[in-house]
């Protein structure tokens, strides 16, 4: 007991040393635990609210982005299968034209060629029919001669039906020698 007299006397001498007395001590203690409680109710509560909010947000805020980078990948990801499509579509349509352009090139080739098959036989025709009445002229003259020569020998006029014997007869000769 004597040791603890003699803290409790050495304490109260340091206090006394020091200004301070017990209910001064305790009114400090009072006022601090009133100070800790009003601070942590006015301050501390709101402060911690307010960063519990905060991080709600950015927590919404990083789903919301996760969700827009979600959404982008599909969104691309479509946009390459449509692309993807579209090209093949192209490539169809590419295909088609050069199709009808090769038909077209065909037909116009094929219409060519029927026109100038068309234009020879016309010009086969024609050279026939100039054939026909140039070897028509050259009997004509062939005969006109003959019946001219055969008058001067003969020294006598020629009747139609006597012309017509040595014409006939003459091209039969003209068609052996040949």
């Amino acid at each position: 007991m004597f040791m603890r007299n003699f803290s409790s006397q050495l304490l109260a001498n340091i206090f006394e040393a020091l200004g301070f007395d017990w209910q001064s001590i305790i009114a400090h203690l009072i006022a601090l635990i009133i100070l800790t409680v009003g601070l942590y109710l006015l301050l501390f509560k709101p402060v911690k609210r307010m960063v519990k909010e905060r991080q709600e947000k950015v927590k919404k805020i990083e789903q919301e982005n996760s969700d827009l980078n979600e959404e982008v990948k599909k969104m691309k990801s479509s946009t390459e299968v449509v692309l993807s499509e579209a090209k093949k579509q192209a490539a169809v349509i590419h295909e088609n034209a050069v199709k009808v352009a090769n038909q077209k090139a065909d037909e116009i080739v094929a219409d060519a060629r029927r026109e100038a098959k068309a234009l020879i036989e016309r010009t086969e025709r024609e050279m026939e029919e100039e054939r026909g009445k140039l070897q028509s002229d050259i009997e004509k003259q062939i005969t006109d001669v003959s019946v001219e020569v055969a008058e001067a020998l003969l020294a006598r006029k020629i009747t139609p039906e006597d012309n017509k014997k040595l014409i006939e007869e003459s091209l039969a000769r003209w068609s052996k020698e040949e």
